[in-house]
């Protein structure tokens, strides 16, 4: 098993440099790496959700990148100073367990491997300007609208409330997942862009994986969550207290008249008894 490992890191090393393409375990876990990492990780691309895993191979000891990869939770939980530091740096974000296995691991590294060896002996392109398309702006209103669920998604996925609170629909939104109030304060454009693009984590893969948000989605939900981030507008406050106050003194008022209007009818009777027989007829 360890023959084969290593003479496919080889191969993946040399690659590269010969112009040839990667092993077939390399190969293997590029496929693996596209499906499950990618949406949290890039090699080269700089740190996204996660960190940027360009020779990761050479930085980190060979088990504990299998341990990290097919029981991250387990690691975290266990006290590991270097996942700890991790999870500090991307703001407690943890990474999820997706039931990778030592097998897939290994073929996940050879294909690290020579994505870092690559990277390192072909310098990349400088882009020239204008190459790079501009972000699509998002509206942070049509994103709650497809939050809430007033908007249906374009491709049939459940709405956020389903599963997320956030603090612009007080009073709406579900458990199962974390409030999402302060996501965008916490990650970033940058750790928000990929999530949503892939959705990598184990309780939403199946929802999300045959019906993905459409780019224009996406930027509309990362506008909301910017919003959210950013806090109410005052005049949005005022507004909700205002409606707040209208319906307090509403309440107030209908229990003023339905318990006086009880009270007067319980007092009658009691005020004829205390009047006497003779006294009420002068």
């Amino acid at each position: 098993m360890w023959a084969i490992f290593f003479l496919s890191c080889a191969c993946a090393f040399a690659a590269p440099a010969l112009g040839v393409h990667l092993s077939p375990l390399a190969e293997r876990g590029e496929a693996i790496f596209q499906k499950n990492c990618s949406a949290c990780h890039t090699v080269g691309g700089g740190r996204s959700a996660g960190p940027d895993l360009a020779g990761v191979t050479s930085r980190r000891d060979h088990a504990w990148l299998v341990r990290i990869i097919t029981a991250p939770g387990a690691l975290l939980d266990s006290g590991d100073p270097v996942a700890g530091k991790l999870l500090e740096e991307f703001r407690g974000l943890r990474m999820p367990d997706l039931g990778i296995s030592p097998d897939e691991a290994e073929a996940i590294l050879a294909y690290l491997s020579g994505q870092s060896a690559s990277a390192a002996t072909a310098a990349k392109p400088a882009p020239s300007p204008g190459e790079a398309p501009a972000p699509k702006a998002g509206d942070p209103e049509i994103g709650r609208a497809v939050f809430s669920g007033t908007t249906r998604f374009v491709n049939g996925g459940a709405a956020c409330v389903a599963c997320h609170a956030i603090s612009p629909l007080p009073g709406m939104g579900g458990t199962l997942g974390p409030d999402l109030s302060q996501t965008y304060a916490d990650y970033g454009d940058e750790g928000i862009t990929p999530v949503l693009a892939a959705f990598p984590f184990p309780s939403m893969k199946p929802i999300y994986d045959a019906r993905p948000l459409t780019p224009e989605e996406q930027a509309h939900l990362k506008a909301f969550l910017r919003v959210s981030a950013e806090g109410e507008p005052e005049e949005e406050k005022g507004g909700f207290l205002l409606l707040g106050l209208g319906g307090f003194l509403l309440v107030t008022g209908l229990a003023h008249v339905v318990w006086r209007k009880r009270l007067s009818e319980v007092r009658r009777p009691l005020l004829r008894r205390a009047a006497g027989p003779g006294r009420g007829n002068g």
